[in-house]
């Protein structure tokens, strides 16, 4: 049971108060830190989104009463994601991140497939570490120093600093404390921030954290950005003026640092371009505010959501009339009856002239009599009707061979229903068509082995080398040791083999 835990600060990473812990208790060995916070050795940290949150959150509930949200919303960085994710898939995250065995969040958030370039070392403020050390003689990473488009600190206005700490470290396991900065070289002078648009960015990027901003959906921020442009004269009539948009907005924000962030203007078609057409897609917070600081000045954030978030779009279907659809529709009607005589599916009929002709007039016109009449559906049931009685009785006759086949090999790795699977070397996956299998459930349920079973079957498989060979059986800790098996490992039913049975055995002790 942990009997101390760290007060976490405002905005520090979740991992930067999991290190500190660490470091007060003075843990050596990543996975024993893992065990303590986790009650697992298999997590792996991360320094941004750290996962498992209902696990961390029943180790120190009695020390640090925070529910798995809060955790997210105060000490990690995904609130700068919330305004730009649907609410239903940002639920989802947050579920993920504090139930799931497997986080995927990088993906739902868009990380792993924005061009967005994340820093690749730890960042810090030379001045907020000096203030740490002499404060509580210890420091702190901030979650905004490591996002895109945060270069400068928002409290002392001076340029962040690379630490030599990776964000990704080789060692997969570790947490790396903000004090260990003091073993480090770092700069002796702080440089002040000598460009006001990087601290309106880091600023505007800091309320994004803080503040619960509402959800734009992409066709809000379509109207909203059509009307924008309009207003600042740069879409006429003919469209968007794309070179003066692309003109306007580098010289404002300079090349080096839009490839600095992953947002640089090259290649044919560019991400800004895309931007100021319909969009299709979520952008990222980082690509919204780079776009409104170097257009449209003038907008405060607050306003632009403001005005966004009431934007009502209807997506009407439209509806063609004609003053002589009424007098043609049985002319049409009619055609389209021979031509579903003579062919049997719509691709058919549409694959004619004429009954493209007839079909285009008939879904402008007469759609409601078209959805009607259409022709039936065809299903390719090829390959798809499976006979699950007979694969279940084909493949349950594999498992008993294999069974059969491995039954007298007793160093065999533990026979899991995996085990057996991965065996059979079919391609579809059996465990995920269990349900329909019911020969090959029993199977599993009979054959495969426990942890208890597979350690008896190692300890089994030492005695008889021995005997085979005519040797002496190992004594009991050397079977432990051959077997693998630690003191928190071992189960009763093998310890009792070992520690037991075995002294009874007359050729257990060395002859003399």
């Amino acid at each position: 049971m942990i009997f101390q835990f760290p007060v976490p600060h405002n905005d520090e990473l979740l991992g930067s108060v999991l290190a500190r812990f660490i470091s007060r208790q003075g843990i050596r060995e990543d996975k024993v830190a893992l065990d303590l916070l986790f009650g697992s050795r298999n997590i792996v940290p991360s320094a941004l989104l750290q996962g498992h949150l209902s696990d961390l959150s029943r180790q120190v509930w009695h020390l640090w009463p925070a529910t798995t949200d809060e955790m997210l919303e105060k000490h990690s960085i995904l609130p700068v994601f919330k305004s730009f994710i649907e609410p239903s898939r940002y639920a989802a995250i947050c579920s993920d991140l504090a139930f799931d065995s497997k986080s995927h969040s990088m993906l739902k958030t868009g990380i792993n497939a924005s061009s967005l370039e994340f820093p690749a070392y730890y960042r810090y403020c030379p001045i907020c570490f000096n203030e740490d050390m002499k404060q509580y003689a210890y420091s702190y990473w901030r979650r905004q120093f490591h996002l895109p488009g945060v270069t400068v600190c928002l409290t002392h206005r001076c340029v962040l600093v690379n630490s030599e700490f990776d964000l990704k470290p080789s060692r997969r396991h570790s947490f790396i404390e903000a004090s260990s900065l003091s073993t480090m070289s770092r700069p002796s002078a702080a440089e002040v921030c000598e460009k006001p648009m990087l601290v309106d960015l880091a600023s505007n990027i800091d309320r994004l954290l803080h503040q619960p901003f509402p959800y734009i959906s992409p066709d809000q921020w379509t109207v909203f950005y059509d009307a924008r442009l309009r207003e600042v004269g740069l879409k006429s009539t003919k469209g968007v003026e794309h070179h003066q948009v692309e003109s306007q907005f580098s010289q404002y924000w300079g090349d080096r640092f839009l490839k600095e962030c992953g947002l640089d203007l090259v290649g044919g078609v560019t991400w800004l371009q895309t931007f100021f057409r319909k969009h299709r897609k979520h952008f990222s917070y980082l690509h919204h505010l780079l776009c409104l600081q170097a257009l449209f000045p003038n907008w405060k954030l607050n306003d632009v959501f403001s005005v966004a978030s009431s934007i009502r779009v209807q997506s009407a279907k439209r509806v063609y009339s004609s003053s002589q659809a009424d007098l043609r529709a049985p002319e049409y009607r009619a055609v389209w009856h021979d031509l579903k005589k003579e062919n049997a599916t719509l691709k058919d009929i549409r694959a004619t002239r004429e009954g493209v002709r007839v079909y285009s007039w008939l879904y402008r016109f007469d759609n409601v009599w078209l959805k009607e009449h259409l022709p039936i559906p065809f299903k390719n049931n090829r390959g798809r009707i499976v006979d699950w009685k007979k694969r279940d009785l084909e493949v349950v006759r594999t498992l008993l061979k294999i069974r059969s086949n491995s039954f007298d090999d007793l160093s065999l790795p533990r026979m899991t229903q995996q085990w057996f699977i991965t065996q059979t070397k079919l391609r579809w996956g059996i465990d995920k068509h269990l349900s329909k299998l019911p020969l090959c459930q029993r199977f599993f349920i009979k054959y495969t082995e426990s942890i208890e079973e597979f350690q008896v079957r190692r300890v089994l498989a030492i005695i008889v080398d021995a005997i085979n060979f005519n040797e002496p059986i190992p004594r009991p800790y050397e079977i432990e040791r051959l077997a693998g098996l630690s003191e928190k490992r071992i189960r009763e039913a093998t310890r009792r083999i070992i520690r037991e049975n075995l002294e009874m055995v007359s050729c257990f002790k060395l002859p003399t």
